[in-house]
């Protein structure tokens, strides 16, 4: 039974339940990644690491580099943000879906 206020609105003590989009991504992902067998990461978007030894690093979706320095990568991320740090880093290259990172990998950090 819902309370109704004098212009139609649920009653204050009943307050209807407001679902973002942002909110339903995670369970959609993880219907999709049971039913194709993928990893629920990959189907939301998050950002995807492979580690070469400490000479290479790349990253798959990714939004956008924010900046470029021969010490400092920073990556914008679905996610949050990556930063590269270390020494004589050059990107290898860039594509929409990917980039790689070569040098001296000293730390990747999250943010």
């Amino acid at each position: 039974m819902t309370t109704l206020g004098k212009r139609g609105n649920r009653h204050k003590h009943h307050p209807k339940a407001h679902v973002k989009p942002a909110d339903e991504e995670p369970k959609i992902a993880s219907a999709i990644s049971r039913k194709f067998q993928m990893s629920e990461d990959i189907i939301a978007g998050a950002p995807l690491l492979m580690g070469y030894g400490r000479g290479r690093l790349c990253i798959e979706n990714y939004r956008n580099i924010i900046e470029y320095t021969d010490s400092l990568i920073r990556i914008q991320t679905k996610t949050g943000r990556i930063h590269i740090i270390g020494r004589n880093l050059v990107i290898a290259y860039f594509r929409d879906d990917g980039m790689c990172v070569v040098g001296e990998i000293g730390t990747i950090e999250y943010h």
